[in-house]
């Protein structure tokens, strides 16, 4: 692990908690150990008084993975939980991250070819998702009449010399991680995706933004991005 996990908002029906890198979102189910969800629960016992998405997951509202570090968003109650996964079915929970990557893709087996722009002129990327490799521990992109379900979408932007800005509104595992491999920039440290070994791994959640439930107030909670 990188660093500590600390709150970074706290409001009437929502927490946003800065997650380290190497820290597990929510726990699997019926295991116990340290995760995020442990942690703020600690200090927040609501969170865990309600089923979320999955019964053990509480006010979770969506995971990072596990060596991704940023901002996750968690529900203080049910009827926040409901509203803000609403409105993330319509597409009105943002969130933006910053990716540190390396040029090339050393991954070929199960891409299909690459058609849209290179990430470092801004693109988006678009595409459906299927579970890929032994265990099923990595996704690749669908595209074409083989794509089947609904798809995803990352907007990239270059913010420096392969530092890329990546924002999405509904997002599917791994997202971020496959779709840069996918245009030839895989994310530092993510040698699951080819992209070069490192201590650091080159992602953070840097922001987010969606509608406080009670007030009705469009909120946006951003960190400064970490220096790699």
């Amino acid at each position: 692990m990188t660093g500590e996990s600390y709150p970074v908002y706290i409001g009437p029906d929502t927490l946003v908690w800065w997650k380290e890198s190497g820290l597990a979102t929510v726990p699997l189910k019926d295991k116990e150990g340290a995760t995020l969800f442990s942690v703020v629960k600690e200090e927040f016992p609501e969170i865990a008084l309600f089923p979320g998405r999955n019964p053990w997951e509480g006010g979770v509202v969506h995971r990072l993975d596990t060596p991704t570090s940023g901002l996750v968003l968690i529900a203080r109650n049910e009827s926040a939980l409901s509203s803000l996964l609403s409105q993330q079915r319509e597409g009105l929970l943002r969130k933006e991250y910053i990716a540190h990557s390396t040029r090339g893709r050393a991954l070929e087996e199960g891409f299909p070819p690459y058609s849209f722009r290179s990430p470092e002129r801004g693109v988006v990327i678009e595409s459906c998702f299927r579970a890929f490799g032994p265990g099923r521990r990595s996704v690749r992109p669908v595209i074409g009449p083989r794509a089947e379900g609904p798809l995803y979408t990352t907007s990239v932007s270059p913010e420096g010399d392969l530092v890329f800005r990546c924002s999405l509104q509904r997002g599917f595992r791994h997202q971020i991680r496959c779709h840069l491999a996918w245009a030839g920039f895989p994310v530092l440290g993510d040698t699951l995706y080819g992209g070069t070994a490192s201590q650091a791994f080159g992602l953070e959640a840097v922001s987010i933004s969606y509608i406080e439930p009670s007030s009705g107030k469009e909120m946006t909670v951003s960190v400064q991005p970490r220096t790699l």
